[in-house]
């Protein structure tokens, strides 16, 4: 592409690249984010929004926004596993940039106020070629509506043959001079105000319906307020995640809350150890979500595939896995059965245990190095042979079958990650990534986060005195999963709350995202329906008891599903309140013997005080 080409030669001076990193947590050395952002609206039609309270202003600007361009439905964009780079210029950007990296960080972001501009291939990526550019004009600065002709000027470097998106946050008539026949789409945004920033990026990516140009089932954001609820009324969400920090419960969490598609609670709380020196938590800092990955994975692969048919519930394990099962008891178990925690499995087996010789590793099962027979590393500078994923499932077959009656197992994601793995015919990490995750711009949702981030963007989770003899940090927890070289349908994936909070919305759309179809509403209905009488179970998710509450709290509808995590994670959709709850939590830092998350009640009571405050919003609207 030309664009880059062209600044790849020019010289390098006032330089911004932004990767797997939040725009604040950037040293900013051009002058541009020295800036001030605009704290009023400037402009006649928009000025009188500031005596407005934020929420008001929020919904009036929504119907200001024009869209002047958007050639075979550009906007909103739909797939994010494309090179996608955004070009901001002018003035201050970093609400625009921020949020548009909430929904896609693998972009690449290049910001410039001279005619010197530099860039830098994503060494990842590779986006010296990007597919999609996003081109946004800002004005200079906080008090003028003005663009420098020196932002303007950069545009002759666009190749036409890309995707191109102009974004306007300024004086219209600056498209005067502009070749709009370089863009696919253009939208006028008229200010630079904050306000501004936040509700197009949004509007770009999906999360808002504006002028005319409709929402793509991804998550917005929203105040409170905007949709009629009282941020008071939340205020007790901060008290709650603090006081599992200051007894102990965890050293820090996420906290995420959607309400009717919107975002309208997403923080950080605490650090990620209990050191003094140790790491704050922000927005992109991932988990270890444990036993969550049975849904998130395994489970979502599954509808994915009984929705193309070629997932059948009730065939047996002997249909899928014949020379894994033979003919032993285990070949008539049916996937529903398995999938529900129904099918008189024992909880788990502690395979680690056979593999320690007085406390010691097993020198014919782990070695230090990496070697071809000892390939596949489960822990840092440890490896496990490469036949013992056999000697794992001998004993999982080995295992006495009990009755046919609710018995929660991780025996569940042993069978159906080798019977996705076979119908979608390769390695179910891969597959979700590149097939799910990435086209929904999910980039923190994944196993093996350490061949993609840097150890410090994952909490810790146990320090593992007896197993692996090490601190556990972007390795799975599970030893189970670790054993099978970190990847598993009951355990393995590593998420930020942003991210799994898509997954959960997806299940709320019924499969439907950013213009695709990942499954159908009938395999929705089949997969979230109690499976049997007196079991609470989905296939697959967690359900609440028949009386309420269990997992989630009392409050949550019976019609709504998730999953809770061993480390100290939840996530919980409600399709009648339309709410998505995410929290993260590693309670098992520095010891897994810690249960005050549990005890303390934390996950519910945070979720109590979501419901009670939807229910004022609700009473609100009755007196009126």
């Amino acid at each position: 592409m030309r664009l880059f080409s062209s600044l790849l030669a020019i010289a390098i001076a006032s330089f911004l690249y932004i990767e797997y990193r939040p725009v604040e947590a950037t040293k900013l050395s051009n002058t541009q984010f020295r800036k001030e952002l605009p704290s009023n609206w400037l402009s006649s039609s928009l000025s009188p929004l500031n005596d407005q309270a934020q929420h008001l202003q929020t919904a009036a600007y929504q119907k200001h926004i024009l869209i002047a361009k958007n050639t075979g439905q550009t906007l909103p964009l739909g797939r994010l596993d494309k090179k996608i780079a955004c070009m901001a210029l002018g003035g201050n950007s970093s609400v625009f940039t921020q949020t548009l990296q909430l929904y896609a960080d693998r972009m690449a972001f290049f910001k410039a106020d001279t005619l010197t501009i530099a860039a830098s291939a994503d060494k990842f990526y590779g986006l010296s070629d990007p597919e999609i550019c996003i081109f946004s004009l800002h004005a200079s600065a906080p008090k003028s509506n003005h663009i420098a002709k020196w932002a303007v000027e950069k545009i002759a470097l666009l190749d036409s043959t890309d995707q191109n998106i102009l974004v306007v946050f300024g004086e219209q008539n600056i498209l005067r001079d502009i070749d709009t026949s370089l863009f696919d789409a253009i939208v006028l945004a008229h200010e630079n105000h904050p306000i501004a920033q936040e509700q197009i990026a949004q509007l770009l990516m999906g999360g808002l319906s504006a002028s005319g140009i409709e929402a793509n089932g991804r998550l917005g954001l929203a105040s409170p307020e905007e949709l009629g609820i009282n941020t008071m009324d939340l205020k007790e969400l901060d008290v709650i995640a603090q006081k599992g920090i200051d007894a102990g419960a965890y050293p820090g969490c996420q906290l995420l809350v959607a309400v009717e598609d919107k975002v309208i609670w997403h923080k950080a709380y605490g650090k990620q150890g209990y050191e003094a020196d140790a790491a704050p938590i922000n927005l992109q800092t991932m988990y270890d979500i444990a036993s969550i990955t049975k849904i998130a994975a395994p489970t979502l692969l599954a509808m994915q595939q009984h929705t193309n048919g070629t997932f059948d519930l009730d065939k047996n394990l002997a249909a899928y896995l014949p020379k894994l099962v033979g003919n032993g008891p285990f070949a008539e178990l049916k996937i529903r059965e398995v999938m529900a925690h129904q099918a008189g499995f024992i909880p788990f087996i502690p395979f680690y245990k056979q593999t320690l010789t007085n406390g010691e590793w097993n020198s014919n099962i782990y070695q230090k190095t990496k070697s071809e027979n000892f390939p596949t590393e489960i822990a840092k500078d440890m490896y496990i042979h490469k036949n013992y994923k056999d000697s794992i499932y001998e004993q999982i077959l080995r295992s006495k079958l009990g009755s046919k009656k609710y018995k929660y197992s991780d025996f569940v994601g042993y069978f159906t990650q080798p019977i996705l793995e076979e119908i979608v015919g390769q390695s179910i990490d891969k597959y979700l990534r590149n097939n799910i995750y990435l086209p929904l711009g999910l980039n923190r949702i994944l196993y093996h986060p350490l061949n993609h981030f840097s150890v410090q963007q994952i909490a810790p989770t146990e320090y593992d005195q007896t197993f692996r003899k090490q601190l556990l940090q972007g390795y799975v927890h599970d030893p189970g999963t670790a054993m099978l070289g970190g990847v598993a349908g009951h355990a393995g994936e590593f998420s930020n709350a942003w991210s799994l909070a898509h997954i959960m919305q997806l299940f709320l759309n019924k499969g439907q995202m950013a213009n695709q179809s990942y499954f159908s509403e009938a395999t929705y209905n089949e997969f979230t329906k109690q499976q049997y009488p007196g079991n609470r179970r989905g296939a697959g998710f967690d359900r609440p008891n028949a009386s309420g509450g269990g997992t989630c709290d009392v409050l949550a509808s019976q019609q709504s599903f998730g999953h809770s995590g061993f480390t100290g994670t939840l996530a919980w959709a409600d399709p009648k309140n339309k709410v998505v709850f995410i929290f993260l939590s590693n309670r098992v830092h520095p010891s897994a013997e810690n249960w005050k998350l549990r005890d303390l009640n934390i996950r519910t009571d945070l979720q109590h005080v979501v419901y009670e405050a939807i229910a004022k919003r609700q009473n609100n609207h009755l007196g009126h």
